[in-house]
């Protein structure tokens, strides 16, 4: 016998919470879309309309609903602390969006009440679940590229940003609105150890106050390099995603995956040369068979973040982004902005 669907509640009906949440939840087989909640009336009754759900201008009301399990917050950053631990203390199960809050301080509780209350708390990471990450696992696990010591990922584009993202009262910026993403990807290659951080924030072509333009460089306690670079005031796109290992490297173009690599085996015997006179004057040289392969991006290795958040709630087991990890990067992300100390301003 089939088992029930879930029901779930959406917080907040702006780009991502209609796009992609309700529209989601609507199709899932193991979901109900009962209620959503968004303080513009408007907003409500195209819910109504397009969802046949119950809709609310307060998301108190909302999590009063009798038979509402889960609730999916995706209502502006600032917002999180307060929405997540009133649907926690109603012993509803939370997703949030990313960045899970405004401070590390916020999402710490956050966690604290869902442990406390032994309710799921997951936060979704859109590009973690992505095809070309769940399939970049898979070939850095594959051991061709050996072991992984650098790692980088650049969002690149032009953009004079002029909402709510824009302004640092909102929690706006590109060192929390992309930075959630990249640095998320940069941890999950390189480890969450970071011991030294580097970041300069810049603005450039926003409207706002906030920072479009960020560097990071960050190195963990193994020694390991992540990179990123998130910039919104650039004419180019420079690079995706990059990875070096000890024997090869992984590069993501347009959705093909490009890989160059040796065997070790492959080394021949060589002695290291300490005197100051180059043997024939000659420049160190290997002449390695490198090996090349080009592979798209397979789409089938994407995770379903709804699927995988029902077997969570109803198996007890962990979800596909444990909330500890964008903790993490909450910190980083406070890390950064210290070092950072201000933002540059350069504009147009």
């Amino acid at each position: 016998m089939p088992e029930s669907k879930l029901k779930i509640g959406v917080i907040g009906l702006g780009r991502i919470g209609w796009q992609f949440h309700c529209e989601a939840i609507a199709k899932h087989r193991e979901f109900e879309l009962v209620g959503v909640a968004d303080p513009l009336r408007d907003r409500c009754a195209e819910a109504e309309r397009a969802y046949h759900c119950a809709a609310f201008t307060d998301y108190r009301q909302l999590l009063k609903l009798p038979g509402l399990q889960v609730v999916t917050i995706a209502a502006p950053t600032h917002l999180h602390r307060p929405m997540a631990l009133a649907a926690l203390d109603r012993g509803l199960h939370v997703m949030l969006e990313k960045p899970m809050a405004a401070t590390a301080a916020e999402g710490a509780a956050i966690l604290r009440s869902a442990q406390a209350r032994g309710r799921l708390l997951t936060v979704y990471q859109p590009q973690r679940a992505a095809a070309f990450f769940q399939h970049l696992c898979r070939l850095i696990n594959a051991g061709k590229i050996g072991t992984v010591y650098h790692a980088r990922q650049g969002m690149f584009g032009f953009a004079r940003r002029n909402d709510w993202q824009a302004l640092r009262k909102f929690g706006g910026g590109m060192l929390n609105n992309y930075g959630a993403h990249a640095l998320d990807l940069v941890l999950q290659l390189v480890g969450y150890d970071v011991q030294r951080v580097f970041c300069q924030l810049r603005r450039v072509a926003s409207l706002g106050d906030a920072d479009d333009v960020v560097k990071i460089v960050i190195e963990t306690k193994r020694g390991l390099i992540g990179e990123t670079d998130i910039n919104q005031a650039c004419a180019q796109r420079l690079y995706e995603l990059e990875v070096i290992g000890t024997t090869g490297v992984i590069i993501l173009q347009a959705g093909t995956f490009h890989i160059r690599y040796f065997a070790k085996s492959a080394l021949k015997p060589k002695r290291l040369n300490a005197s100051l006179a180059a043997a024939q004057r000659q420049y160190p040289h290997e002449g390695l068979p490198f090996k090349e392969e080009h592979i798209p991006v397979n789409q089938r290795y994407a995770v379903d973040v709804y699927h995988d958040l029902a077997r969570a709630i109803r198996t007890g087991k962990k979800p596909l982004v444990d909330p500890r990890e964008p903790l993490a990067v909450l910190r980083l992300i406070e890390q950064c902005r210290r070092n950072a100390q201000r933002i540059r301003a350069t504009p147009l």
